[in-house]
């Protein structure tokens, strides 16, 4: 028996008239197709388009949907991506059902393309996620009038909560396919400034929209933040052409201009499959190299540590190696922290933030270190060399600013699982790596334990206060050696 997910929010958002509703979407199309915007005759891969009511964002949405309109008869597949509104979680939820309906009929669903998206970890089954949500929905009864209420294409509705932008990129990738295949990315602006403000603030997130800075796009600039930035992403290293079709708010609807919400629509073009490089995929370039690194590298990574550690049982000093000893990819600078875990509890972690020497250096330095100079901890013994020791390397990127406007926003701001954060505040300092997300995953909770690692109080808050973000990748003995990692090779 079909599983289908009845409107949420028809009568509401939009008309659950299915006559009414049919007029409401055809008048608006219809307007789109007269507008300047709309006369572009490329057919974008993918629309940014908002989710709010039809009178409020209708017309704005209208003018995404108006220039993906020769696609009817080729497109068999269309991802919608969208926050969630109504509960939080971790990752990104497809709900349980087989179709999705509206006062129009219903869509189905894509089951092999929800399964492919399921593959990955990031990915998980939520059906009370999708049950009250409005920002994927309100997008079914434009696709259903543009491409018929029978039609057969299948749809693809993922609802994103706490995770990274590159999270969602690797879903947008996993399921990018070809012609067959359109992107709706659904995303609100600003939300609840008075007008000017919320101008400003939109100005602004276009301008973040059109240099493809998924970097910095955050929540309080768009409610879709995380859906545009994989969606920005992806359109970055695919070298996609961006347009801006549109924009208002609801102050423009309503002429109540003191408490607004801001709409816009773009359209992104494939205009070559050659990836870019430039300054602005520093992290981009970061993750692939430091992947491949660790992959034609990781078990000679895993083995300096090891045997900077036996070393160090021994002579009391790290090992030193010389370039001679080790693959030219070691001997570039890099940056490393080594944890060390016994049974699982922490048993010694230090690192290094800032490259000043070469990885395999900074490998044994800091293996040395983590084992015998990390002051929370005795030195390790020789009758802790055992399996129940755990050694992991993590090599990090470049820290770069991470502004924040209050503790609030910090927060907001902040990717579980994805960030490591510096926190400062005078001469005090912290830093946690990604892995902590592991043990601490609500980011009030991350934001309060890394003040007090600082030797700040967890309440603490100052305007004097200063984030660095930093990315990493990383390998553990356990992946290379599930036992016998400390015996000699």
């Amino acid at each position: 028996m079909s599983i289908i997910r009845p409107p949420a929010v028809a009568g509401t958002f939009y008309p659950a008239d299915a006559d009414i509703l049919r007029s409401e979407i055809d008048g608006l199309i219809d307007a789109a197709l007269h507008a300047d915007a709309a006369q572009n005759t490329a057919i974008p891969k993918a629309i940014i388009v908002p989710h709010a009511g039809l009178m409020f964002s209708g017309a704005i949405a209208a003018l995404g949907f108006a220039t993906v309109r020769a696609l009817k008869g080729q497109i068999k597949r269309i991802l919608i991506i969208g926050p969630a509104h109504r509960m939080a979680f971790q990752g990104i939820a497809l709900a349980k059902a087989d179709g999705f309906a509206t006062p129009l009929g219903t869509m189905r669903c894509d089951l092999l393309a929800l399964q492919t998206a399921l593959s990955l970890p990031q990915v998980q089954m939520l059906d009370d996620a999708h049950k009250l949500e409005h920002g994927l929905e309100i997008e079914l009864p434009f696709i259903q009038r543009l491409f018929g209420e029978n039609t057969d294409i299948g749809i693809v509705p993922l609802l994103v909560s706490r995770c990274s932008p590159r999270q969602v990129n690797e879903v947008i990738e996993k399921l990018w396919g070809g012609p067959e295949t359109l992107i709706v990315i659904s995303s609100d602006l600003s939300h609840f400034h008075d007008y000017d403000t919320a101008r400003r603030m939109d100005g602004n997130t276009r301008k973040m929209i059109e240099n493809f800075d998924a970097e910095n796009i955050g929540s309080d600039d768009a409610c879709g933040a995380l859906p545009v930035a994989g969606m920005l992403l992806s359109a970055r290293m695919r070298k996609m052409r961006i347009e801006t079709l549109g924009m208002r708010n609801s102050g423009d609807v309503t002429g109540d201009k003191s408490r607004v919400v801001g709409y816009g629509a773009w359209a992104l073009y494939e205009e070559s499959s050659q990836p870019m490089t430039t300054p602005d995929n520093t992290e981009d370039n970061f993750a692939k190299a430091t992947e491949d690194l660790i992959k034609a590298h990781g078990p000679a990574m895993l083995d300096l540590c090891r045997k900077s550690i036996l070393h160090g049982l021994e002579t009391g000093a790290p090992l030193h190696v010389s370039p001679v000893e080790i693959s030219p990819a070691l001997a570039v600078p890099g940056a490393c922290f080594v944890t060390l875990k016994k049974s699982g509890q922490l048993r010694g972690c230090i690192g290094s933030i800032i490259a000043h020497t070469g990885l395999a250096t900074d490998l044994c330095e800091n293996a040395f270190k983590a084992a015998f100079r990390d002051p929370r901890f005795a030195g390790v013994t020789q009758d802790e060399i055992n399996d129940d020791l755990e050694l992991s390397i993590s090599v990090l990127s470049p820290p770069h600013p991470f502004p924040f406007k209050s503790q609030e926003d910090l927060i907001a701001r902040l990717t579980p699982f994805e960030d490591g954060i510096i926190l400062s505040d005078g001469n005090r300092r912290g830093l946690f790596l990604p892995q902590v997300w592991d043990q601490l995953p609500d980011p009030g909770d991350f934001v309060a334990h890394l003040k007090r690692k600082a030797g700040l109080p967890m309440d603490y808050w100052s305007d004097t206060m200063q984030a660095q973000r930093f990315i990493t990748r990383g390998i553990a003995g356990r992946d290379v050696t599930p036992r016998g990692f400390w015996c000699d090779a």
